[in-house]
This record gives C-alpha cells, sequence and structure tokens, in this order.
C-alpha cells in the first residue's frame, strides 16, 4: 500500500487519472460552502430578523463573522494540511456546517442564531470551502492548474441557491429552508470520501509531471514557511495587488445598486445589474483561469488590474444603463476571475507544498481590504454626497495593483 493512501491501494494507470474526479469534487464542496452560506443569508436574514426581535443592520452582522472566522481559519488550515488530510477537514466542515445550520433553525433568540448559522457554520464553510479546494486542485495540477482552480471558483450555486431557499422559506418557513440545507450538507458526506489529497497517493503523478518550483519555502515547516512568506516581498505584492483587486468586487456588490438608482436608474433594473455582473463573474472564473494557463498567471492578475480600471473610469464617466450593462460584462469576468489567477500565481511562485499557508496566510492578510471596502465606500458616499472619490479611489487602486504585479516582480514565476 503507497504511504497516505486511503486504504483502496494504488491506483493503476488503466483507471485513468483521478485529478478530473477532484475537479468536480473540488467545485461541489466550494459551492456548497459558499452557495449556503453567502448565497441564502441575503434571503433568510428578513424573516430571521423579525421573528428573532433582531434589527436589520444586527442581523446583517452575521455574514461579517462568517468573514472573520473565514480569514482567521486561513493560516490555521495551513498548518493543518501538513498533518491532517483534505478529505477530513473537508468532511469536518461539512458536518459542522450541518450542525450550525440545524442549531440556527431551532433557535429561539438570535444569540443561538448566530453560534450555530455564523460562528459554527462559517467554521465549517472555512474548512469545507474555497481554501482546501484550492489546496487539492494545487496538489493534482501543475499544468492546467489555472483552468482547474477556475473551475471551482465558479460561484453557481450563489447564484442557484438564493431562489431555491426563498421557494423553501415561503412554501414553509426559513427553519424549514435551514434544516434543508442541513440535509444537503450530509448528503455531500460520502461523496466526500473519495477526496484524495495527492496524486502519489494513489500511485498517479500531478497532471504537467513534476513540479517545476517548488520554492525556497516548500521543505520547510509550517512556522518557518509563514516567517519565509512574511519576509518574502513577491508574497507581499501578490497579497497587495490581489487584495486592492478585491475591493473592487466587494464595492460593485454593496454599492452599484445604490450608485444607479442615484443616477436615475429604477430600483428594478438596478437590480438587474446584479444578475449581469454575478453571470460575468461566473464566466470570468473559468476565463481567466485559462488564460493564466496560457499567458501566466501574474500577466493575467496584471491585466485583469488594467482592465477594471479602464472599466470603472468609463462606469464612473457613463452612467447610463444601457453602458453600465456593457460595462460590468467586462468587469463581472475580471472581479470574478481574480481568485483562479491570484491561487495560480501563489502557487506556481511557492509550490504546491507551500501553498496552503501562503493562500491561507494571505487570506487573513487581506481581511482589512474585504472588511473596509464596502463601510469605506459608504463612509465617502455620506460625507460627499456621491460616489465618485469612491470609485476614483478604486480606478487608483486598480492601476497600483497592476503597476505592483507587473513592473516590480517581473522576474519572479508566472
Amino acid at each position: 500500500m503507497v504511504p497516505g493512501d486511503s486504504g483502496s491501494g494504488p491506483v493503476s494507470a488503466t483507471r485513468g487519472f483521478l485529478g478530473w474526479r477532484m475537479i468536480a469534487l473540488g467545485f461541489l464542496a466550494a459551492n456548497l460552502a459558499i452557495g449556503l452560506t453567502f448565497g441564502t443569508f441575503g434571503v433568510l436574514i428578513k424573516p430571521v430578523a423579525a421573528e428573532l426581535g433582531a434589527s436589520r443592520g444586527l442581523a446583517s452582522f452575521g455574514i461579517a463573522v462568517i468573514l472573520l472566522l473565514m480569514g482567521i481559519a486561513g493560516p490555521v488550515l495551513g498548518i493543518a494540511f501538513r498533518h491532517v488530510r483534505i478529505r477530513s477537514v473537508m468532511i469536518g466542515g461539512a458536518v459542522l456546517m450541518a450542525g450550525g445550520f440545524l442549531l440556527a433553525a431551532r433557535a429561539q433568540s438570535f444569540t443561538v442564531f448566530m453560534l450555530g448559522y455564523s460562528i459554527i457554520g462559517g467554521a465549517g464553510c472555512a474548512m469545507l470551502g474555497i481554501i482546501p479546494a484550492s489546496t487539492l486542485m494545487a496538489n493534482w495540477f501543475v499544468a492546467k492548474r489555472g483552468m482547474a482552480l477556475g473551475i471551482i471558483s465558479v460561484p453557481l450555486l450563489v447564484a442557484a441557491a438564493p431562489p431555491v431557499a426563498a421557494w423553501l422559506a415561503e412554501s414553509r418557513d426559513w427553519r424549514f429552508a435551514l434544516t434543508a440545507q442541513a440535509g444537503v450538507l450530509l448528503l455531500l458526506l460520502p461523496l466526500l470520501w473519495l477526496v484524495v489529497d495527492r496524486p502519489e497517493d494513489v500511485g498517479q503523478s500531478p497532471l504537467g509531471g513534476a513540479q517545476p518550483h517548488t520554492g525556497a519555502l516548500a521543505s520547510q515547516p509550517a512556522a518557518a514557511g509563514y516567517g519565509r512568506l512574511l519576509g518574502d516581498r513577491y508574497f507581499w505584492g501578490i497579497l497587495i495587488s490581489a487584495g486592492l483587486i478585491t475591493t473592487g468586487g466587494i464595492v460593485i456588490v454593496s454599492h452599484l445598486v445604490p450608485f444607479a438608482t442615484d443616477s436615475g436608474i429604477s430600483p428594478t433594473k438596478a437590480a438587474a445589474l446584479l444578475s449581469v455582473n454575478g453571470t460575468a463573474s461566473m464566466v470570468g472564473a473559468l476565463m481567466c483561469g485559462i488564460i493564466a494557463d496560457r499567458i501566466g498567471a501574474r500577466l493575467t492578475v496584471g491585466m485583469i488590474g488594467v482592465a477594471l480600471a479602464v472599466l470603472w473610469s468609463l462606469l464612473l464617466a457613463f452612467p447610463r444603463y444601457e453602458v453600465i450593462v456593457i460595462l460590468l460584462i467586462g468587469i463581472g469576468p475580471c472581479s470574478g476571475g481574480l481568485h483562479p489567477a491570484f491561487a495560480t500565481l501563489l502557487a506556481n511562485a511557492f509550490g504546491r507544498e507551500s501553498f496552503a499557508a501562503a493562500l491561507g496566510l494571505a487570506t487573513l492578510l487581506m481581511l482589512p481590504f474585504t472588511f473596509f471596502a464596502a463601510p469605506l465606500a459608504g463612509a465617502i458616499y455620506d460625507t460627499t454626497g456621491s460616489y465618485s472619490t469612491a470609485f476614483m479611489l478604486e480606478i487608483g487602486a486598480f492601476t497600483a495593483a497592476a503597476a505592483i504585479v507587473l513592473g516590480l516582480f517581473a522576474r519572479r514565476p508566472r
């Protein structure tokens, strides 16, 4: 038996490359983790707040708690994946999410709801979601790594889960909807048992052969790895560039509708713009992953920054409905495609042995960007009565991100 195997013995070459199965499992896990938290929260929050006596503002704090937990969990997962199987972490995450949702479904106070949905469920989301799935892709793919990361990043259930949750809540109630979500997660468990951490565990090799660049961190223990990452200016360059670009997607989701209505667009049409952006983001996740494989992840991230700077400038100059729709067809793919390009760049630069640590630490250190982007844009609007200054800051952020990743770090891996 190959060391580290799950007990089924090595897989012969005749059984085919299992990496494609890992893509399917990673896509399913990441989508259920994000779709059943961020995708359904907005649908459930109004009836939950009304029944449990919470203000809308307090109720909305639930998503911030999940974001915080996901950021904190990043470095912890980076260490855990050196000692614990990805499969075990994913299964534990699904169980935690299901248990948290069941607790929230039976809550008689908003405090208990938050404990179940946001704290227990949020911890489970981090364990089931994008960091484990991305690490799995980095382990199985050298060639087509960007494509693999792009596929698992397509947020299909973020778009599909809300109407289903709304239908369940309307036909029964929000408690039934949460119980159904828990049931879906429990049904996922047998599939997660099929996750194989590394191709070597079943006698296979990563697609594309031996890792071309493992980086200086690959053989270091977890603590030394974090120390080396924090001292690496290229890591900070990737982190800051991705963080600056990430703010744009958050501001779009949070402030596009009020920006559009301020420009004389009806609320119904303004809300439809979010659907355009979301659909375009799904296309971009796959498209940018493939582009990263073709031209390099560094250049892809840089091009995303340049494209967003141009598109947001046009958005600010021509805030008409038809123009915004066209611009979102470009903005959405750039926002949705950032993660696969960013994750591919980290994997290429630091190798699969250190990828989980690099991605986990970056997730934590990007919290200031993800937490403060929307409130800062709102505060600027409150002060100036316009989104112009906030949008100009975004344009400057995109430009700076492109300059960093294209200019200062051109000699490092693609």
